[in-house]
């Protein structure tokens, strides 16, 4: 695929390996992407582990990524023009959108404050997570509703393990 970033035309490859994730390989070298998070105008990425916040607009040929240090105005040239309107249509006002929130470490699931069905603001607490003896909030950074709690208290979980699934509209 061909994209331009600020009127610098590059190739890359672009492999999707699971819902949100990508390998990205641009020069011989590979880049692990992962959508962490999408609201109407900010997009937060893991890039090889190392996390980065954009705020984003979108037109109808390009996207442009800013945040507090660059702006990189990115055009898709070719036959995966449509990839912006994919990503488009699952923003938050225009369709539903799921996300599964994963455990951020290795843990014990000693309380659930939230029931399938249940109505969460960015900040509310979800759930509380005991790793090495101390007892992490696990609260939203979305709005959205609950659509299944995928662990039970007293279970132990691994880092990266699906806890909940959430939707946004």
């Amino acid at each position: 695929m061909k994209i331009t970033v600020n009127d610098l035309n590059i190739e890359i490859e672009l492999k999707k390996s699971d819902t949100d994730k990508f390998e990205v390989n641009v020069k011989n070298n590979t880049y692990k992407v992962e959508v962490l998070n999408i609201t109407q105008n900010q997009i937060t990425l893991s890039i090889n582990n190392k996390i980065f916040t954009f705020d984003f607009t979108l037109n109808s040929d390009s996207i442009i990524l800013t945040n507090s240090i660059h702006s990189y105005h990115c055009k898709i040239i070719g036959k995966y023009q449509n990839l912006i309107d994919t990503y488009r249509s699952t923003l938050p006002g225009e369709s539903k959108r799921e996300k599964i929130l994963k455990s951020p470490m290795p843990g014990l699931i000693t309380k659930i404050f939230v029931k399938p069905g249940a109505k969460i603001k960015v900040g509310d607490k979800l759930l509380i997570l005991e790793a090495m003896k101390m007892e992490n909030e696990i609260r939203s950074d979305i709005d959205g509703t609950i659509d299944e709690v995928l662990v039970k208290e007293g279970i132990a979980v691994e880092k990266g393990t699906a806890l909940l699934k959430i939707s946004t509209n």
